[in-house]
């Protein structure tokens, strides 16, 4: 054994080595050994200096610890810029304790706060709303892979955090390939599609919009191993083949391909849609499909070739259908963990099991915990407890928790808040005590300080302040 204050000078590594070269490695070792159990992060230069040995045999002795496994070089210190050495043991104390002493340092907040933390995360408070066509594709990052019903999109999710939102802003990144939209949870059967009504246009059937390179990753994540059922009659069977054949069509060339009636071409669209089969390269493909029953139905007769016509005319802003490519299974399970678990910090800032009553990710909780843990470990994210009132372990985003400490600072001045129930925020019952509110468009949920209301006690307009 070495003693740690114990110097070995540079005179008996020399007697050592007339001895034998390998008596001489040995005690460079073994001094090498001694003071990296105990002094921490060091450099070469400062070890050489410690040890009293020549900076080469420092070097030839550091790089045999590290093939034993029993030293880590990197850049531990944030302050050196040099190349650090360290005892993989006292390395693993020193992280252990830095987690600790930074998990001391939070204090949680309770669920109302957390909620007022939410609302803020989100931008559907007036002052923090994002703005333009750039501000849209950061709500789209946040809420991609959150399945929603696909006339809640832009009726109400959308526009509660963009402010002035215009369709035209969605259109043109679904059009430059920024952005697609699309089902990515499969429908059971047939006749679960019956008893829902998802199989003909319907403002209920949800969607979601996603970043398109992230499409692969979010299909492996909600899907698993299983596939979507495809048709096996109908317009939407005849639809199905086509594009299978003929790849991407505009809706006049599924027309043409098919023998369709314009009326059952959209029908049988939207049951693709609904199976998750089928996107659009535009997004007034999906106002188009949720418009056509009604405008069809109080057209006159005499008047309906002549719609036909002018819905052609408006086909290019709608884009191409198209089938969805099914997701590479050359994605490790470790990295779709990860994958959704950044997704989860990106959308909620903290993640605790409860939180994600409403995410309908296939890959178990459990992976994603272990994800969470290996981010800790990178310093890309923290551990703690920072929501009082809930079991299990929380993580969040270090610019989560300095919002969470300055929404805690924040006075409750009687802030309301009214957002659709179909919306994300959509957390009575789940963060709140009481019963949930169903996630539809025909209802709402009202905040007032973070705390959840009744709608009806709520003034108008839809998002404001009072004292």
């Amino acid at each position: 054994s070495v003693v740690p204050s114990l110097r070995l000078p540079e005179a008996l590594v020399a007697e050592a080595r007339a001895r034998g070269p390998h008596l001489a490695e040995e005690a460079a070792v073994a001094a090498v050994r001694g003071h990296l159990e105990w002094v921490g992060p060091v450099g070469l230069e400062q070890l050489a200096e410690r040890t009293a040995l020549r900076e080469i045999h420092v070097s030839q002795a550091v790089a045999r610890l590290e093939a034993e496994g029993f030293v880590l070089r990197g850049r531990f210190d944030p302050d050196c810029e040099l190349e650090q050495y360290c005892a993989r043991r006292l390395l693993a104390r020193i992280h252990l304790y830095t987690q600790e002493r930074l998990r001391r340092e939070i204090e949680p907040v309770t669920a109302q706060d957390f909620l007022r933390f939410l609302l803020r995360w989100h931008h559907v408070v007036p002052e923090t709303r994002r703005e333009g066509s750039r501000g849209l594709l950061a709500a789209v990052e946040q809420l991609q892979g959150f399945e929603l019903a696909a006339g809640a999109w832009e009726e109400a999710v959308l526009p509660a955090r963009v402010a002035e939102y215009r369709p035209a802003w969605l259109d043109d990144l679904c059009l430059s390939g920024e952005v697609v939209w699309g089902r990515l949870g499969l429908r059971v059967s047939d006749g679960e599609a019956r008893a829902r009504g998802s199989a003909t246009p319907s403002r209920a059937t949800p969607i979601t919009l996603a970043c398109r390179g992230d499409l692969d990753w979010l299909l492996s994540a909600v899907r698993g191993e299983e596939v979507p059922v495809p048709p096996a009659s109908g317009a939407g069977e005849a639809l199905h083949r086509a594009l299978g054949e003929h790849g991407a069509l505009f809706l006049r060339e599924l027309a043409g391909a098919t023998g369709l009636l314009p009326a059952q071409v959209e029908e049988g669209l939207w049951d693709l849609v609904s199976r998750g089969v089928v996107s659009a390269d535009g997004f007034e493909s999906v106002r188009a499909l949720l418009g056509a029953r009604r405008r069809f139905a109080r057209t006159r007769p005499s008047q309906r070739r002549r719609l036909r016509r002018g819905a052609q005319r408006g086909q290019a802003r709608e884009g191409r259908w198209a089938l969805l490519a099914p997701p590479s299974r050359s994605v490790a399970a470790d990295e779709l963990a990860e994958a959704v678990a950044e997704q989860f910090l990106a959308r909620w800032g903290v993640v605790f099991r409860d939180l994600l009553a409403r995410e309908n990710f296939a890959v178990p909780w459990r992976e994603v915990l272990w994800a969470l843990r290996r981010l800790e470990d990178r310093g890309a994210v923290r551990g703690g407890r920072f929501v009082t009132g809930f079991a299990g372990e929380q993580y969040a985003l270090p610019g989560a928790v300095e919002a969470l400490r300055a929404t805690r600072r924040v006075p409750r001045e009687g802030q309301w808040v009214r957002l659709s129930a179909a919306d994300p925020l959509n957390l009575v019952g789940i963060l709140t005590p009481g019963r949930r509110v169903p996630a539809v468009r025909a209802h709402e949920v009202v905040y007032r300080d973070g705390l959840p209301v009744e709608p009806a006690e709520a003034p108008r307009p839809s998002v404001f302040r009072t004292r």
